[in-house]
């Protein structure tokens, strides 16, 4: 009942008596489709006009501070007016603030076409809220609507009406109703509202009218109320008691402009809460298909790995008949413990040679087996902690609900890319790396990037580096990022960071210093990126990223 012409009715003879004698001060817009107009008398009001069409009403706000930014100035030609009255059209969506100057801004609430127009005395359309170009000049015919409710016609709607149902019906005839009270009439009346209007008798259509006349007069005396679910969500906005409601909780209010403006922002969190649960689980299900597609990639890893049975048979069947095989052979049959085995060779090798290369394959599969094995239990333990995620955030009802959930599992949605920790590490100025035991590794962008990262943001336990004998990025090592301490690889690879971030890129080895951050200090008055290093250890490294790719930074 929120966009419902009673609700515009209310809200426009509330500000009749509020507006009446104002000035407006500023007309302007800072969210799409949606104006702001203030009037100034012996207070501020800030009227919010909603051309939105899930939102067509209008409203006085508690508190309208208009933005530094992103806000542009509207109906520039009104400011200065006076207001003389404000008034809404008989039975239709529109509402009229009749200014000094015999000029009108109309309000007009049509759904997608909703709009606000500014007329002058000759009745042409001066300026508008949207697409001004589309309507200045334009003449401004006021709609010729009618609110007469005809309850006589109920009699006759199983004769006119037969074929469709009671509710399509009598949205035709009585359209300012809108659907809430419509539906709150044939509750009354205990009609259903797939009930056809075939079905409809004369003692039916009687307690029809009844029921109709008494919501009405209930319409004449408003109290403004939002019926709320148990999650805290805004379901009905209403003026009158509904009955067919009392399933949620009834919250009413005093004033119209603080209900309208509760329900709306209530309404607004709940979008966002969607769309924020929304966005988890499509980032969180993708993750566990790529997780999916990557275990069926170590099924064939797995296939290969377990032929090294074969290869170590191969090759001890080569040496077991070196005398019947030839250098430049292709393949060869030889009698293995389970019949005859065909086995391909390199012409280019000897025959030790092929037994010997046969046995580094079959070394080279069993690593690969295990370690694939171990990939693959990983994988299935990340799509595990992936569903269990989904599950959470699919149960989530509340902001406060979903903000738990964030803290209590930080670090699990962490290693998904999502979550706090992860927001808070995208707004660091440096260059971030994770490294083997899940070590994150920063590294600084320019002199004073390096004086920021060293001398704020790394503490003292955690390892520094920096190529030696060239300027480049100091590079730190957070310890406190993985589980226990770093490994040797997990130091080589931050090293080969600092050492891929240095002036001259070309050296294949590079010595790095690595050292605590405790022992690096800065000299007073020093350049930028200038330190100084006690206790340090070099380190010879290949320049390279992680995984071999540039960091999206550079």
């Amino acid at each position: 009942m929120l966009t419902n012409y009673y609700t515009l009715r209310y809200v426009a003879s509330t500000l009749h008596s509020i507006l009446t004698g104002t000035t407006i001060t500023q007309l302007y817009s800072q969210e799409k489709d949606e104006l702001v107009i203030s009037f100034s008398g012996e207070t501020v009001f800030n009227l919010t006009v909603s051309c939105r069409a899930d939102a067509n009403i209008c409203y006085l706000r508690r508190s309208a501070a208009r933005a530094r930014k992103n806000t542009v100035d509207v109906l520039s030609a009104c400011k200065g007016a006076s207001v003389n009255g404000v008034t809404i059209l008989p039975a239709d969506r529109t509402v009229e603030i009749a200014l000094s100057d015999q000029r009108i801004l109309v309000l007009q609430f049509f759904g997608v076409k909703a709009n606000v127009f500014l007329v002058d005395v000759a009745g042409s359309i001066v300026d508008s809220f949207r697409t001004p170009r589309k309507f200045r000049g334009e003449p401004y015919q006021a709609p010729q609507a009618e609110g007469i409710y005809d309850f006589t016609a109920l009699a006759s709607i199983s004769h006119s009406h037969g074929s469709t149902s009671l509710a399509t019906t009598l949205k035709i005839l009585y359209p300012n109703l809108g659907a809430t009270l419509l539906r709150e009439v044939l509750f009354r009346t205990g009609l259903d509202l797939s009930v056809s209007a075939a079905s409809i008798d004369n003692a039916i259509s009687e307690t029809l009218a009844l029921n109709f006349q008494q919501v009405l007069q209930e319409i004449a005396a408003p109290l403004p109320r939002i019926y709320m679910t148990e999650d805290e969500e805004p379901a009905i906005f209403s003026l009158i008691s509904l009955h067919h409601a009392d399933q949620y909780e009834e919250r009413r209010f005093e004033d119209i402009h603080e209900a309208i403006d509760v329900f709306l922002s209530q309404r607004r969190r709940s979008l966002d809460l969607a769309a924020k649960r929304s966005d988890i689980i499509s980032r969180l299900t993708r993750q566990v298909n790529k997780a999916r597609h990557a275990v069926t990639a170590t099924e064939y890893e797995l296939q290969e790995g377990n032929r090294a049975d074969d290869y170590e048979r191969y090759g001890a069947l080569l040496l077991a008949n070196t005398q019947h095989i030839q250098r430049g052979t292709t393949a060869v049959e030889l009698q293995g413990p389970t019949g005859p085995q065909l086995i391909p060779l390199e012409p280019d090798l000897s025959l030790i040679q092929n037994a010997q290369r046969y046995f580094g394959r079959a070394k080279r599969a069993r690593l690969a087996r295990t370690k694939t094995a171990g990939r693959k239990n990983a994988l299935h333990q990340r799509i595990a902690a992936g569903e269990y995620l989904i599950s959470l955030v699919e149960n989530v009802n509340t902001h406060t609900e979903l903000k738990s959930l964030m803290t209590t599992h930080t670090e699990r949605l962490a290693e998904f890319g999502l979550g706090t920790k992860i927001e808070a590490r995208a707004e660091l100025p440096f260059r971030i790396f994770t490294v083997e035991g899940g070590f994150e590794v920063w590294a600084g962008k320019n002199s004073a990037n390096n004086d920021l990262l060293t001398m704020k943001h790394a503490k003292p336990n955690d390892i520094w580096f920096h190529a030696r004998g060239s300027s480049g990025s100091h590079v730190v090592l957070k310890v406190s990022t993985g589980k226990g301490d770093p490994s040797r690889r997990a130091k080589e690879q931050a090293a080969a960071i600092a050492a891929y971030y240095r002036r001259m890129r070309n050296a294949k080895t590079v010595p790095v210093a690595m050292t605590e951050r405790t022992h690096v200090r800065k000299p007073k008055g020093a350049e930028p990126g200038t330190v100084i290093l006690e206790r340090e250890k070099v380190v010879f490294v290949e320049p390279g990223l992680p995984g071999g790719t540039m960091h999206p930074n550079d």
